[in-house]
């Protein structure tokens, strides 16, 4: 399967990144999802280096909020390198919506660490996909899992998958590195939003239903 061999790649290339379970996760509290909602600029540049210095970026991208640019859905967020310094580009549309703008934080944040490790896929459009995995691998999995669908139209409850990894792969990248990881399911489950909790009970039950029906275990 695809994931399981990048998330095998990955940890070869990065060794003991974070061992520890009780430092592995970027903790999205409640105080860190106010700043994302403020709209502030001075509070998403803080989040973005908290974010940074927690995967060990030493270069923190400077994020902004930009009028005019428009994305797809699924890009929501560029990140600009730069010899001086790399920037996050996050359309005004986000402004507010605080679970989007720390999913995008956490790709284009991983993006600047892969690039300092010199690790990348072979292709654009697969690199995109290994970034979202890659986000999980290195402790940022629960701004990916709260980010994961925003809605474009309020009062009419449209909503958009947000990221270039198919939601049931994030939710299996999700349990697959904490359980190499040794993570239990309080720490795994702390500071996810609701919805995030029952998308993982869902991919559990269903994972569960179709293993009974095969009489397969892994």
């Amino acid at each position: 399967m695809w994931v399981d061999e990048k998330i095998r790649t990955l940890s070869v290339r990065l060794g003991a990144f974070r061992p520890g379970p009780l430092e592995f996760f970027f903790e999205p509290t409640e105080a860190i999802y106010a700043r994302l909602g403020s709209g502030d600029g001075g509070d998403l540049e803080y989040v973005t280096s908290e974010i940074s210095k927690h995967v060990g970026v030493s270069s923190v991208p400077a994020a902004k909020y930009e009028w005019g640019i428009m994305m797809r859905p699924e890009v929501a967020g560029q990140i600009k390198h730069s010899a001086v310094m790399p920037g996050i580009q996050i359309p005004f549309f986000y402004v507010g919506r605080k679970y989007a703008v720390g999913r995008i934080l956490a790709h284009e944040i991983t993006h600047a660490f892969l690039a300092s490790k010199r690790i990348a896929a072979n292709n654009p459009s697969e690199n995109e996909m290994f970034t979202d995995l890659a986000s999980v691998v290195i402790g940022l999995g629960k701004l990916l899992l709260n980010g994961l669908v925003v809605m474009t139209v309020e009062c009419e409850g449209d909503a958009e998958v947000l990221g270039y990894l198919p939601p049931d792969l994030v939710v299996y990248c999700y349990g697959k590195v904490n359980a190499c990881r040794l993570i239990g399911a309080e720490a795994a489950m702390r500071n996810l939003t609701p919805e995030a909790k029952q998308r993982i009970e869902d991919f559990r039950m269903k994972r569960d239903k179709k293993q009974n029906a095969t009489g397969y275990r892994p």
